[in-house]
C-alpha cells in the first residue's frame, strides 16, 4: 500500500505538484515572517548592545517613553551633578535624546526620511559615551551639527555645507561637520538622526535645563549593582535607576512589544493564506478520491483492509505535507527579504544582516504545514475507507449523488453560529484588546469554514444565476457550464470556499478603511472650520507659527492644538490643548453641555469633558478632576462643560493650551489652524502663509481641509495596499485551487468530452465550457467572500460607532472585486481549456 501511495503521486504530477503549491505558499510567508521578526530582534539586540558600550548606570525620568513618543518626560539636568558625585562615579553625560526634528537644507528641501518616518535629535557628549561613528566628527559649539549619512547622502548634503534645523521655534543655521552612522547602519528604523550640543537640543526641544537620561561609568572595582544602589541613594524616588545590563534587557523588551504587532499581523495573513490551502488540499482529495474509486473498490476486492486504504491516502497527504512544509520553509526564508523590503516602503529600514533561521521557526513551519495538510485530508480518506468492493464493477463515473441530511445541516448551521457567537464576544464584551482580538480571529475564521460547510447549498440558484449572462453570450457551451457546476455542488463549493477566504478579508479591509476614511472626513470636515491647516507628523511642530501668521492682513484667526497625554485612576488619557480666545473662531465643539462662550472664559484650573468619558467617572459641571502630570504630580481642574468627540479629535479633556503647556509640560503643538479673514481671498492669505513658512519655518506648507484629509487617508491606504500584497498571496491559492479542480474535472471527464466532439462540438466550445465552469466557480467564491467582508464590516462597525465610525461600503471596490473573480476565473481555464480542447475523440470514447 506505501508502494501505491508512492505510484498515485508520481503518476498525478501535475494534481501533486498544485497541491504541493498550496501548502508551499501558506507555510512560505509563516516561516518568512519568522525569520523577518528574528532578524530585526537580533539586528536591535546588537544595536542595544553597542549603545550600551561603558554604560554601568544609566538614569532616567520615571514614565520615559520611547524615542518616537509624542511627548517626552525630562528630569532636571541637576540629576547629573547628583549622579557624578556619587563615590565610585568614572564619569558622566547628561543627554536630550529623542525629540523629532526638521533639517533643511540651502534650498529648503527636507534633509532626512521623505515617507513620514522622523528625524531625531541626539544631544553630543563624552567620547566614551558617544555610540555613533562618523566621517568627519562630532559637533563641538552651538553651530555645529552631524547628520545621518543616509540623510545626507540621498539629499546631497555633505561636510561643510549650512543647514538649518527647526524645533520648536524658528530654523537655525548650522554647518556639517560630520555624517554618523549607528552600529554599521546608516538608518534605524527608517529614521534618521542628527546631532547638535546638549544646549542648543535643549532650545530646540524648549526644555531648557533639562534632560532625558544620565549615563555612568563605574571605577574599577565597582559593580554595576553596587553603583546603582549608591546612584539611588543620591538621586531619589523621583528618578528610575537601572544598571547597564538593566537598560539593554528594557530596550530589547520595548523593542519585542514593537515588533509583537508586526509579527501577529504577518502571522495572521501566513494563516490565513495557510487556511485556503486546507480548502484546496481538502477539495483536491475529495476528488482524487471518488476518481479513484474503482481502484480502492479493487483493492478491497483484493483483499486490502479499510485500514490500508487509509493509510494509502493519509500517507500520500503526509509526503505532501512534509515536502510542501519543507519547500514552504526555504521559500519562506528567501521571502524574508521581500518582506523587509515592503517594510522599507512604509519608513521602516533595519541594518544589512545575515538572516536568523531559529530552530523555532523550522519546526513551526514543518509542523504547521504538515498538520494541516492531514487534517484536509482527514475527510476524504475516510471516505474512501467507505468504498464497497462491488464499486470495482461499475463503468465509468461513480460520483455519489449530493445529499444534505438534516444532522449535517444542523452541525455546519451550528459552525456558523459560534464563529458568529465568538466575534459578538470578542466585539461587546468589552475584553482586552489582546483577548478580544483572539475571540475575533478565532471567530472569523470558524465563520468562513461554517460558510464553507453550507456553501453547496447555494451552488444551484448562484450557478443558475450566474450562467443567465454567459448563456446570453455563450450559448449551449455556457449552459453545459452551468449544469457542470451544479452537477458537482460539493466540488464547486470547495473550490469557490477557498477563493472567498481572501476576497472576504479584502473586502474587509476596504469596507474597514473606507469606513475610517468617511468618518474621519466627515468628523473634521464638521469640527474644523479653519481653511487652512500647517502640519508635520514627522517632527516637532513650532508653537510660534500660530502668532506668526496671526499677524498676516489675510487671517482672522490662528490657532494651535496641542496633544498630550496624562493619568487618571491609573489609567493613560488624551488630554488637548486649545488658546480659549481664538479656538472658537477656527473648531466647531458639539457642545453636549456648554458653549464656545464656555470655551472663551476657560481659566488655568478649568477643563471640559468629553461627554462619554465624563458620564463613566459620574462627573458634571463643577466637578473637579484630578489628573497627574509625567512628573505624577496631581493637577486639579473644575468642570465647565461637556462635548461630543466622534472625530477623536479632542481627546478626553481639553483644557487651555497654557495649562497643557505649563502644568503638563507639553511643549509640542500637533497642528496649527489658521482661519481666513471674511474679506481675503484664500488663495491670498496662502501666498501668504507660503511666504512665512518658508522664510522662517521652512519645512512646513499649508494645507486646505482637503488637503490634509487626503493626506491623512493616504498613509493608511500605504498599509491598506500592504495588507491587500499580503493577502494576494491567499489568493493566488486559491486561484491554483481553480485550476488544480478544473484539470481533474477534465481528467475525469475525457470520455465525456469525447462525446461532445463526436455529436460536433468545436474546440472553441470545449474551452468555452471549461471557461464557463471556472468564471461560475470564481465569481461565486468572490461574490461569497464579498457578501462575508460586509458581515465582517458591519459587526466591526458596531462597537465603534459611539466613537464616531460610520458603516461606508465601497461599492466600486465590491464591484471591482467581482469583476477580478470573473478575470480570474478566465485565467485559471486557460491551462485546463487548453487541454480539454485537444482531448482525442478515439480515445477519449476508449477512456475508463
Amino acid at each position: 500500500m506505501n508502494r501505491l501511495a508512492l505510484r498515485g503521486l508520481f503518476e498525478r504530477r501535475a494534481r501533486t505538484a498544485f497541491t504541493l503549491l498550496a501548502v508551499v505558499l501558506g507555510v512560505a510567508l509563516i516561516a518568512g515572517t519568522f525569520v523577518l521578526t528574528d532578524t530585526i530582534s537580533r539586528s536591535f539586540d546588537q544595536l542595544v548592545a553597542t549603545s550600551g558600550e561603558n554604560v554601568d548606570v544609566r538614569v532616567v525620568s520615571r514614565d520615559a517613553g520611547a524615542a518616537f513618543d509624542d511627548h517626552i518626560t525630562t528630569m532636571p539636568a541637576a540629576v547629573e551633578r547628583q549622579v557624578r558625585g556619587v563615590d565610585g562615579v568614572a564619569a558622566t553625560a547628561a543627554a536630550y535624546t529623542g525629540a523629532a526634528v526638521t533639517v533643511v537644507d540651502a534650498r529648503g528641501e527636507r534633509v532626512g526620511p521623505s515617507n513620514g518616518a522622523p528625524t531625531l535629535l541626539f544631544s553630543g557628549g563624552p567620547a566614551r559615551f558617544d555610540v555613533f561613528d562618523y566621517t568627519g566628527r562630532a559637533p563641538r559649539t552651538a553651530g555645529e551639527i552631524s547628520i545621518s549619512a543616509k540623510a545626507a547622502d540621498d539629499a546631497g548634503v555633505q561636510i561643510g555645507d549650512r543647514v538649518r534645523v527647526q524645533g520648536t521655534g524658528e530654523a537655525r543655521p548650522y554647518e556639517v561637520v560630520g555624517l554618523m552612522t549607528f552600529g554599521g547602519t546608516r538608518s534605524v528604523g527608517g529614521a534618521a538622526f542628527t546631532m547638535l550640543v546638549l544646549p542648543e537640543v535643549q532650545r530646540l526641544a524648549d526644555a531648557p535645563g533639562r534632560i532625558t537620561e544620565v549615563t555612568a561609568q563605574a571605577q574599577d572595582g565597582v559593580s554595576q549593582t553596587e553603583l546603582q544602589r549608591r546612584v539611588r541613594a543620591a538621586t531619589g524616588g523621583d528618578v528610575v535607576v537601572r544598571t547597564g545590563e538593566e537598560d539593554q534587557a528594557k530596550q530589547s523588551q520595548e523593542l519585542s512589544a514593537i515588533l509583537q504587532y508586526l509579527t501577529l499581523g504577518l502571522l495572521a495573513c501566513g494563516l490565513i493564506a495557510l487556511l485556503v490551502g486546507c480548502f484546496v488540499i481538502f477539495n483536491t482529495f475529495t476528488i482524487t478520491v471518488a476518481q479513484r474509486t474503482r481502484e480502492f473498490g479493487m483493492l478491497r476486492t483484493i483483499g486490502a483492509s479499510r485500514r490500508q486504504v487509509l493509510q494509502a491516502v493519509v500517507l500520500e497527504a503526509l509526503l505532501i505535507g512534509v515536502v510542501g512544509s519543507a519547500l514552504g520553509l526555504l521559500v519562506g526564508i528567501a521571502l524574508a527579504p521581500a518582506l523587509q523590503g515592503m517594510l522599507g516602503l512604509l519608513g521602516f529600514e533595519i541594518q544589512d544582516t545575515s538572516l536568523v533561521v531559529a530552530s523555532r521557526t523550522v519546526l513551526v513551519a514543518l509542523a504547521l504545514g504538515t498538520a494541516a495538510t492531514l487534517l484536509s485530508s482527514v475527510a476524504p480518506a475516510l471516505r474512501a475507507t467507505r468504498i464497497a468492493p462491488m464499486e470495482a464493477m461499475r463503468e465509468g463515473e461513480t460520483r455519489p449523488p449530493h445529499r444534505v441530511r438534516r444532522r449535517t445541516l444542523t452541525l455546519e448551521t451550528g459552525v456558523v453560529g459560534v464563529g458568529l457567537a465568538l466575534m459578538i464576544l470578542g466585539l461587546f464584551a468589552g475584553l482586552d484588546t489582546g483577548p478580544a482580538l483572539s475571540l475575533l480571529g478565532v471567530g472569523a475564521v470558524i465563520l468562513l469554514v461554517g460558510v464553507g460547510l453550507l456553501s453547496p447549498l447555494l451552488v444551484g440558484p448562484l450557478a443558475r444565476l450566474l450562467g443567465r449572462p454567459l448563456a446570453a453570450t455563450g450559448g449551449v457551451a455556457a449552459r453545459i457550464a452551468s449544469g457542470n457546476a451544479v452537477r458537482a455542488p460539493g466540488r464547486t463549493a470547495g473550490t469557490a470556499a477557498a477563493l472567498m477566504v481572501g476576497v472576504a478579508l479584502v473586502a474587509f479591509a476596504a469596507i474597514f478603511v473606507n469606513g475610517f476614511k468617511a468618518s474621519f472626513s466627515g468628523a473634521f470636515e464638521k469640527a474644523v472650520t479653519a481653511e487652512f491647516v500647517v502640519f508635520d507628523p514627522s517632527a516637532l511642530m513650532p508653537e510660534t507659527v500660530a502668532a506668526a501668521a496671526s499677524k498676516l492682513p489675510g487671517v482672522a484667526a490662528a490657532a494651535n492644538l496641542r496633544h498630550g497625554t496624562a493619568r487618571s485612576g491609573g489609567e493613560d488619557l488624551d488630554v488637548a490643548g486649545l488658546d480659549p480666545r481664538t479656538a472658537p473662531q477656527v473648531i466647531q465643539i458639539e457642545w453636549d453641555d456648554g458653549s464656545d462662550a464656555v470655551l472663551r472664559a476657560l481659566g488655568p484650573a478649568d477643563a471640559v469633558l468629553e461627554t462619554g468619558w465624563a458620564k463613566e467617572r459620574s462627573l458634571g459641571l463643577g466637578s473637579t478632576v484630578v489628573l497627574q502630570n509625567a512628573e505624577r504630580r496631581s493637577v486639579r481642574l473644575t468642570v465647565r462643560g461637556t462635548f461630543e468627540d466622534r472625530g477623536q479629535l479632542l481627546g478626553d479633556v481639553v483644557m487651555p493650551e497654557a495649562t497643557l503647556r505649563e502644568r503638563f509640560g507639553v511643549r509640542t503643538v500637533l497642528a496649527t489652524l489658521v482661519a481666513v479673514a471674511g474679506s481675503a481671498q484664500p488663495d491670498d492669505v496662502r501666498d501668504e502663509l507660503d511666504g512665512l513658512l518658508a522664510r522662517d519655518f521652512p519645512a512646513l506648507e499649508p494645507q486646505t481641509r482637503q488637503e490634509f484629509i487626503d493626506s491623512q487617508v493616504g498613509q493608511i491606504n500605504q498599509i491598506l495596499y500592504v495588507f491587500y500584497a499580503l493577502l494576494a498571496l491567499s489568493v493566488i491559492i486559491a486561484l491554483f485551487g481553480i485550476v488544480n479542480t478544473l484539470a481533474l474535472s477534465v481528467f475525469e471527464r475525457t470520455r465525456e468530452l469525447g462525446l461532445l466532439r463526436a455529436v460536433g462540438a468545436t474546440r472553441r466550445q470545449i474551452r468555452q465550457i471549461v471557461r464557463g465552469e471556472a468564471i461560475i466557480t470564481a465569481v461565486m467564491g468572490a461574490g461569497l467572500g464579498v457578501a462575508v467582508g460586509v458581515v465582517f464590516g458591519a459587526l466591526v462597525s458596531r462597537p465603534l460607532g459611539d466613537e464616531g465610525f460610520v458603516l461606508a461600503i465601497p461599492y466600486v471596490t465590491m464591484g471591482v472585486l467581482l469583476v477580478l473573480g470573473a478575470l480570474a476565473g478566465v485565467v485559471a481555464a486557460v491551462i485546463p481549456a487548453r487541454r480539454a480542447s485537444r482531448v482525442d475523440v478515439l480515445e477519449a470514447l476508449t477512456h475508463q
